[in-house]
């Protein structure tokens, strides 16, 4: 197949790129092309998607988008390279791929489209997006439903991924503090509770989401379900160390995915445990130095 992947520089897309160039011919837009390197199977396309999108610099055929480039700027200044980023591009993307005749458009959400809960979510539920990324990821959901006679839509709502080589997010930011011995603080109820997936895990429900040209909106979350208290420590204990804890007493929602639809549909595996995710992600970034 042919593909085009955006976010190809971001933690998710560098890991997806490596493993579909192998049997795909793939295409992936960066922002930088200085740091991602064409190979033989492997086409750079250098491109800033907070611009409007230049359809001439694309493939004339295509047959799958997989758009994985998400806005990570502060709101509200730069509110408008967020929408831009998150939602305008997705509008663009679609229209490039009608034209250019791709068959499956795959869209990489957030869980944070259900808003503030505490229970899990399913694809069922209403969502309610709490905060202007959120409201962003939403608006791009419902441009992929629109272009649905058009292109099969496949809508990824991701749950805290994680794994070696990330930056900026839950896991390593908690593995700073504790390296650090910087305090982490706890909401009311051990809150939010969350079901992180590792990196892996959802590399291989992507595959398979693409393999089956699944249509439709799924949750990619992990097993098990895990407070901010329990990860800390779990995260500590794959350093070697351990955390320091401080109560806020505020409160705070959960975001947790339920995952029985992303097994029903793409199939049970053996899923990456938390504790063995962990210690594979600081194994390797300890070999990396």
């Amino acid at each position: 197949m042919k593909i085009l992947l955006t976010g190809a520089n971001g933690f998710v897309g560098r890991n997806l790129a490596s493993r579909l160039s192998v049997h795909h011919e793939m295409f992936a837009i960066v922002r930088d092309s200085a740091v991602f390197a064409s190979t033989r199977r492997l086409s750079v396309i250098k491109m800033d998607l907070a611009q409007p999108l230049n359809a001439k610099g694309l493939p004339a055929r295509i047959d799958v988008i997989i758009h994985l480039a998400q806005g990570n700027v502060a709101f509200p200044e730069s509110a408008n390279e967020l929408f831009a980023i998150n939602s305008t591009s997705t509008q663009q993307l679609l229209d490039y791929g009608r034209r250019a005749g791709a068959r499956q458009f795959m869209l990489a959400s957030t869980g944070d489209v259900y808003g503030k809960r505490f229970e899990p979510c399913r694809e069922i539920d209403p969502v309610a997006p709490a905060s202007y990324y959120a409201v962003t990821k939403h608006v791009a959901e419902m441009l992929v439903r629109a272009y649905s006679s058009y292109l099969d839509g496949c809508i990824l709502r991701l749950f805290r991924p994680y794994g070696p080589g990330q930056i900026g997010r839950l896991v390593p930011n908690l593995a700073d503090s504790i390296r650090q011995r910087r305090v982490v603080l706890l909401h009311r109820g051990d809150r939010p509770r969350m079901t992180p997936i590792y990196i892996d895990d959802l590399i291989h429900a992507i595959e398979k989401a693409l393999n089956c040209c699944y249509s439709g909106t799924i949750n990619i979350a992990g097993d098990q379900v895990v407070g901010m208290r329990e990860l800390a420590e779990a995260i500590a204990l794959a350093l070697g160390s351990d955390a320091i804890f401080e109560e806020t007493g505020e409160a705070a929602a959960d975001l947790i995915g339920d995952n029985s639809l992303m097994r029903q549909a793409l199939g049970n595996w053996d899923t990456v445990s938390l504790s063995d995710g962990l210690s594979r992600t600081f194994r390797s970034e300890e070999a990396i130095g």
